[in-house]
């Protein structure tokens, strides 16, 4: 009974009372009676509102009441579990090595992740312009990345801004399809399975940056087609792409953002397969080994060939290049290894074929485990007489961990023992003179990962 019934109830009751007094008489006696009865009815009705109020008291949580509160709690409770996700209709929201959003199955999620690499670098060289010297902002990407309709087919897109003007470049653009059982099957633009140097992020090398070796060979971005597979202890990709801009006595350049009327080679095709002696295959997803790291040792090799152009002379050449890869990893230590070859065969008669080779050895020692890490690399490229000397030289340095890879500060310095040839200026070095020769690059970086 609600407390405007009851209310209603004793309400009437004191209108009747009072009328049955009222028509009792109209004399002084009369009056005092009608007084005292007036009293004794007052008394009745407190005595009868103090009794409801004790009974609500004691049994407003009983019976359907209870029930009532229950249902409300648990309504207040879901809408709270809603409304935690951040997004309604029951998405959910958060980081977990960048942000993320989804729907509740998981059939549609996309990952938002961004990379700072902010450097200052220093080069001195013997002529001309002996000691440069200034700060860039080395890479700054944003990522794009996670599935559609259903686990299994996924999707990447990153760009990056150019160091000089600030453009915004696609590199990686790219669909995969998960077809079980460790197979995938890739189409887009991304990088050709070939070198761990170069498929292993940027964010995540040892020294500030990779080698000059691997900027001579690597594949860059390519578009194309891969099927790949990863098992327990096996892992293998072959591909058909759009291949590489090679030269004998250059940088290598990507084949990125082609029309198909505007390519320089025929055809590609890559190759690359890895076999995982001890650990897992995500420790080696980069150079430096963590505490709690297991013993692991990955060896592999790749092949890589492409046929030039055909109907230009100086277009029409074929390559070739091979590697055979290391990597170990001792808990706070770590050990990598590489030899590279490439062979060109031009269709000209008096155009020159050439026979490089290279090797690149690195490794690292966390002398405070996970926090600071000295490291130390060397390298070597015998150009085969492209110019008069071959390259080598050594680059030591540290990297300081805030918060692994996310967030680390890295010095390094590279002391060139030959000359370099041409410019390299996303590693820090320039074009040396014909007797130049021990040109260093010091360089610091902050990288932030998001």
């Amino acid at each position: 009974m609600t407390n405007h019934v009851k209310g209603s109830i004793l309400m009437c009751s004191a209108l009747a009372a009072i009328g049955s007094v009222a028509m009792a008489g109209d004399g002084p006696s009369d009056a005092d009676a009608r007084v005292a009865a007036l009293e004794s009815q007052r008394a009745q009705i407190d005595a009868q509102i103090n009794s409801l109020r004790e009974g609500d008291r004691g049994a407003w949580l009983s019976g359907a009441r209870a029930e009532e509160v229950r249902a409300l709690v648990r309504e207040v409770m879901a809408e709270s579990e809603t409304r935690s996700s951040l997004l309604a209709d029951g998405m959910n929201a958060g980081w977990d090595h960048g942000f993320f959003l989804k729907n509740d199955d998981g059939s549609f999620t996309l990952k938002i992740k961004g990379q700072s690499q902010f450097r200052y670098v220093w080069n001195s060289k013997d002529s001309p312009d002996m000691d440069t010297a200034s700060f860039e902002m080395r890479r700054a990407k944003l990522e794009f990345s996670g599935n559609i309709y259903k686990k299994e087919l996924k999707y990447k897109i990153k760009g990056a801004f150019e160091r000089d003007g600030g453009l915004f470049q696609l590199e990686d653009a790219y669909g995969e399809y998960v077809l079980g059982n460790g197979w995938l099957f890739k189409w887009g633009q991304y990088k050709p399975a070939f070198n761990p140097e170069e498929t292993i992020s940027s964010s995540k090398q040892l020294a500030v940056d990779r080698s000059v070796v691997n900027e001579i060979v690597n594949l860059g971005f390519s578009q194309g087609l891969e099927l790949a597979y990863e098992g327990d202890t096996i892992a293998f990709a072959a591909g058909f792409t759009d291949g590489a801009t090679l030269s004998a006595t250059g940088t290598a350049g990507a084949r990125a953002n082609t029309r198909f009327n505007n390519d320089t080679n025929e055809y590609a095709f890559n190759a690359r397969v890895d076999a995982l002696l001890a650990g897992t295959w995500k420790q080696f997803d980069d150079f430096t080994s963590w505490s709690s790291d297991e013993t692991g040792v990955k060896v592999g090799g790749g092949l890589f060939y492409q046929d030039g152009e055909y109907g230009s002379a100086s277009e029409e050449v074929k390559w070739f290049q091979w590697t055979v890869d290391a990597q170990l990893e001792f808990g706070a230590a770590n050990l990598f290894g590489s030899v590279v070859g490439r062979h060109s065969d031009p269709n000209a008669d008096a155009a020159p074929g050439y026979d490089q080779y290279g090797i690149v050895v690195q490794g690292g020692y966390h002398i405070v485990p996970d926090k600071f890490e000295l490291f130390a690399r060397y390298e070597w490229f015998d150009f085969d007489g492209a110019f008069s000397d071959d390259y080598s030289a050594i680059t030591f340095g540290c990297n300081y961990y805030f918060h692994k890879h996310d967030w680390k500060w890295t010095t390094d310095l590279v002391w060139n023992l030959n000359r370099v040839p041409f410019s390299v200026t996303g590693v820090g070095l320039l074009s040396d003179g014909a007797t130049d020769e021990d040109q260093i690059a010091l360089r610091t970086q902050v990288q932030m990962l998001f």
